[in-house]
């Protein structure tokens, strides 16, 4: 068995897309109406976004860890998307910020 892609649900496929290919730097894919999916990246699996009617309010068991070489950077650059920060950890071994995106879906970005 393979991994197809990594399918976030969502009421409006086009616009979490385009959100997501400007925060991974990734180039928007096909656009199937109901299911939207970014470019193939070599850094990450296919990633798709599918229009659904009913967005649960409780969701999320699964979420994206990212790294970037300079978090507050990267932090500016998310929140002028679009992004929310939902909280900030600094420990001795590791430091991230975790968001919410524009559809309220949680992420990480981790420093390098």
């Amino acid at each position: 068995m393979k991994l197809h892609a990594i399918t976030i649900d969502t009421s409006d496929p086009q616009r979490l897309a385009a959100w997501w290919s400007e925060a991974l730097r990734i180039p928007m894919g096909m656009d199937y109406g109901m299911i939207v999916q970014l470019g193939t990246s070599a850094s990450i699996p296919p990633i798709q976004f599918q229009k659904i009617e009913d967005v649960p309010e409780q969701r999320n068991r699964v979420h994206f860890d990212l790294k970037a070489s300079d978090l507050d950077r990267e932090t500016a650059r998310l929140v002028s998307l679009g992004a929310t920060v939902l909280k900030e950890i600094a420990l001795p071994e590791i430091r991230f910020t975790s968001f919410a995106d524009p559809d309220g879906n949680f992420f990480d970005v981790v420093q390098e």
